[in-house]
């Protein structure tokens, strides 16, 4: 009995030390998690506020990145502070735009790993107002069919090259838990884009594309201050959190869905950050 037990004992031993140096083999060195070297990242809306920001963080953290947006000037000026980062023009709006800006990277051997569906623009849409719905047209078609459109695009170039791609697209607290009046088409955009990001998990899936959606809260921008341009307060008095963010406060997250190593598991979330606005504001 007592060989049986040291034999027992003996196999347990060498089973748990095999599972160990297994699970060893898989785990990642911190520094390894956020390391993006190798990686080709595109923003959309990169020539200012949020997109020009996460352009900045992923190429630090060792990312090509490739900017895009209308605004060439603004993206060949910032590409020029960036390393192995270039620059190439895409107005989202427009399907022939995308696809064309898709074609010049795939004849330049482009392969992308990740892309950021950030540009959007919004416009007060109060329901009774006297206009021709021109601008809540507008919106739509910017920030919701804009990010099918780059979603078809990439999600097809990672297929066609076997990329294991994040895609993680931009929302807002707007268009979830805090949607706000005269917003409405910004508000409806973005919950599409949300409810978009989790239809496609499934399809993407199956090519081991992962996508995301971020919702910030108010975030420092020409966007924000023109919706409180009355009150410089406005947002700030609504966020448990006291203050509101700087681009830079999303660096974290972006980095964290960018990164295979970091975030292979996650597909088909929404991540609020919004300083506890969602729960309600301050009481």
């Amino acid at each position: 009995m007592r060989a049986f037990l040291k034999y027992f004992l003996l196999i347990i031993f060498i089973w748990s030390g095999n599972t160990t140096m297994a699970s060893d083999k898989t785990t990642n060195s911190p520094s390894m998690l956020f390391d993006l070297n190798g990686k080709t990242a595109i923003i959309t809306g990169a020539s200012q506020g949020l997109g020009k920001q996460f352009a900045i963080i992923l190429s630090k953290a060792g990312a090509r990145v490739i900017l895009a947006s209308r605004d060439i000037e603004k993206l060949n000026a910032i590409s020029k502070e960036l390393k192995n980062s270039k620059a190439i023009q895409m107005d989202v709006a427009n399907s022939a735009s995308v696809k064309a800006a898709f074609a010049l990277l795939e004849e330049a051997g482009e392969k992308i790993d990740i892309c950021i569906n950030n540009a959007a623009i919004g416009a007060l849409t109060p329901v009774f107002s006297e206009d021709d719905n021109g601008d809540f047209e507008r919106v739509i078609q910017t920030n919701v069919m804009g990010v099918w459109y780059v979603t078809k695009a990439v999600a097809s170039h990672m297929k066609k090259h076997d990329i294991q791609g994040s895609i993680i697209n931009i929302g807002s607290v707007n268009g979830d838990s805090f949607p706000y009046k005269e917003l409405t088409a910004y508000a409806a955009s973005k919950a599409a884009v949300i409810h978009m990001t989790k239809s496609l998990v499934t399809e993407l899936s199956r090519y081991k594309i992962r996508i995301n959606t971020i919702n910030p809260g108010p975030v420092q921008s020409d966007l924000l201050g023109s919706s409180n341009k009355h009150d410089p307060n406005f947002w700030k008095d609504k966020i448990p959190a006291g203050f509101i963010a700087e681009p830079s406060d999303l660096d974290g997250l972006i980095l964290y869905l960018a990164s295979n190593n970091a975030s292979k598991y996650v597909t088909g979330s929404t991540f609020t950050i919004d300083g506890g606005m969602s729960w309600g504001g301050k009481s």
